[in-house]
């Protein structure tokens, strides 16, 4: 029987996609807080100052370049009456509340090395339990369907409830910051958030199957890594995004350049005055970004029946780099930075949304060549990639500041009261979010000039897995047969 048919067949059920959408919603709540303010909260709020939170940053991912992969083996191994990522899912979500509440608490009593070295066992310990929820999380994607086309509708659509509790915290910090003032209201945020989004996130436990899974014995660590050696399309999207890290800079700096280069804003719209500072001003020029990338994940399917992924990187890197470079010779406005900004969101959501589309489909590259799935060492690459480039651009931003000279708060009366900047220290911040994005964008083209997994290759590699998958299942069906 001609099995191929099947690429036409849909599998999620509508519980299916709410469930992994609204679990992706809470994760990336937590990770969207984490990622956009946990710099910031270092060096201003915590101020165990720019250079230990730096090195944290780049530790911690050192640290994770063993245990992502690790983490990844662990799951390809694992065989239960609940698949192979779903037991993780479950039993990750409360320590994944509870580790996130712990980052931003402030500790009183502790001297700068005591602040430092609180920092550094919960930022590495959340880290860890957030790999043990994420590579389990993104094998998912690839194992709830074996249909490509429906995957990437899928994974698109889950992508756009996904970013909206990644920008959530921009709405949420502004609000507790008015309620609570700053020293307590980033506390008050963590352990709100969480919660919520560690709840949310077993949704994916409860609501969801997995319908790829392989029926061979679990496979050996040595085999696990030689799948990634096979792995062409994973290593080159892998290396088009830690290369290309700087692209997302202005989001990690924004709070700098709220705070820093513009300052107060008074914003006049249909005749009214508004006046802006701080996580709230921040919060107005990174709407642009959310914006434009929402609608770039929108428009993201659409785009894919038009161009290949290898021509998205292409086309898209191209308007990012342009318009972060135009901003450095513009005056820098609150209207400046806020078109810039809406400019390169749109091509970073549809980068973004189409790279998770293409490292479920390097699974299905594996399989093709091997006959054996990797969801989890293969995924536990994508969520590697990702730390990595959030390293890489807090990294960035606190090697800057240490470069420059930034002046961090000074704490007086129990308040914080940030100092004003050299003008070399304004320069450098413009940098951040002009020159080295407007890089970041046209290095990330240069490793997908080899990627090659689109078109009729990968039309074929679908058929003929499909065609693999049916003549496995018949042969299984007689050997039974005969059995009885």
């Amino acid at each position: 029987m001609n099995k191929t048919n099947d690429l036409d067949k849909t599998y999620l059920t509508g519980l299916n996609k709410f469930s992994f959408a609204f679990a992706g919603f809470g994760q990336n709540l937590i990770i969207g807080f984490v990622n956009s303010y946990i710099l910031y909260f270092y060096t201003d709020i915590f101020l165990i100052g720019a250079a230990p939170a730096g090195i944290l940053m780049l530790v911690a991912r050192f640290w994770d370049a063993a245990n992502d992969p690790i983490m990844g083996t662990i799951v390809d191994k694992t065989r239960s009456k609940w698949g192979k990522m779903r037991p993780y899912i479950i039993f990750s979500a409360l320590p994944l509340a509870l580790s996130t509440a712990a980052l931003f608490i402030v500790p009183t009593g502790l001297g700068q090395t005591g602040r430092i070295v609180y920092a550094y066992i919960t930022y590495i310990l959340w880290g860890m339990v957030y790999t043990i929820c994420d590579v389990p999380f993104w094998g998912l994607a690839s194992a709830m369907t074996p249909n490509p086309k429906e995957r990437i509708s899928f994974i698109s659509t889950s992508r756009l409830v996904h970013s909206i509790g990644g920008v959530l915290p921009m709405v949420i910090v502004p609000l507790s910051v008015g309620l609570f003032g700053d020293k307590k209201a980033y506390t008050y945020a963590g352990a709100a958030i969480g919660l919520f989004g560690g709840a949310l996130f077993t949704l994916a436990f409860f609501g969801t199957e997995e319908r790829s899974q392989s029926k061979d014995k679990s496979p050996t660590l040595r085999e696990c890594l030689s799948y990634l050696k096979i792995n062409k399309p994973l290593r080159y999207v892998v290396s088009a995004n830690v290369l290309g890290f700087m692209r997302a800079i202005p989001v990690v700096a924004g709070m700098y350049i709220a705070v820093y280069v513009l300052g107060e804003q008074t914003l006049t719209f249909f005749g009214k005055s508004i006046t802006l500072n701080g996580a709230a001003l921040n919060t107005a020029l990174v709407a642009g970004w959310g914006i434009s990338g929402y609608i770039g994940m929108i428009l993201t399917p659409k785009i894919c029946e038009k161009i290949n992924y290898k021509q998205i990187y292409y086309y898209f890197a191209t308007i990012g780099a342009l318009a972060s470079l135009a901003l450095f010779f513009l005056p820098k406005t609150f209207f400046s930075v806020f078109i810039t900004l809406f400019i390169c969101g749109l091509p970073y959501g549809v980068v973004a949304n189409v790279n998770y589309s293409m490292i479920a489909d390097s699974v299905d590259y594996v399989e093709w060549k091997t006959g054996r799935r990797t969801e989890g060492v293969t995924v536990s690459f994508q969520t590697l990639m990702n730390k990595t480039m959030t390293a890489l651009q807090t990294s960035a931003v606190s090697l800057m500041l240490i470069i420059i000279g930034f002046a961090q708060p000074l704490e007086v009366a129990g308040e914080l009261l940030p100092q004003a900047q050299s003008a070399k220290a304004i320069k450098g911040l413009i940098f951040l979010i002009t020159l080295l994005p407007a890089l970041g964008w046209l290095i990330s083209i240069i490793p997908m000039r080899h990627y090659s997994f689109v078109g009729e290759e990968r039309q074929r590699a679908h058929r003929e897995i499909i065609e693999r998958r049916a003549r496995l299942g018949q042969s299984s069906e007689s050997e039974e047969g005969e059995a009885l």
